[in-house]
């Protein structure tokens, strides 16, 4: 009796499990506690966006136009305004490690092999050159930095 009791319990966890939230990205999410960068308290947080089918990935683009460093996981200035920001973009171990992909609904679909292991999803932190996270809603940079990286979403789409 104790051991149906066992199984009847595994299976209603499983199912409460299996109906976790899900979220779709129509065009983009904030979420906070991503990358911890030296100065700020908390994770950073990160405008998250679904990859299209491209010739050429997100990071192959932002090497085109920026001086990355790392191709995997490009961090590079900008100046916009006159004020300078840097742009860090996840790997995808990183985009796991701080976000729970696996809750995100994929709309768009690649069926080349040959992508298989470009992501799914594209995550960007930007800080200012005090370190501050300017995609904390309250930031004073809020609204710069989602403009930014709207108008980056949208030329890495139209490529």
């Amino acid at each position: 009796m104790n051991k149906g009791i066992a199984i009847i319990f595994a299976l209603l966890l499983t199912v409460s499990c299996a109906s976790r939230y899900k979220t779709v990205i129509n065009d983009y999410v904030v979420l906070p506690e991503g990358k911890e960068v030296v100065g700020v308290k908390s994770g950073l947080h990160a405008f998250i966006f679904e990859t299209l089918t491209k010739p050429t990935s997100f990071q192959a683009f932002l090497a085109e136009r920026y001086p990355v460093d790392n191709f995997r996981a490009p961090e590079f200035w900008v100046t916009i305004d006159g004020s300078r920001y840097k742009i860090l973009v996840y790997d995808n171990n990183e985009l796991e490690k701080y976000f729970r992909v696996s809750e995100f609904i994929q709309t768009h679909f690649d069926t080349d092999p040959d992508n298989s292991n470009r992501p799914k999803f594209i995550a960007i932190s930007m800080i200012n050159e005090y370190n501050e996270d300017c995609l904390e809603e309250r930031s004073l940079y809020y609204n710069v930095a989602v403009n930014f990286l709207k108008t980056l979403k949208q030329d890495y789409y139209k490529r």
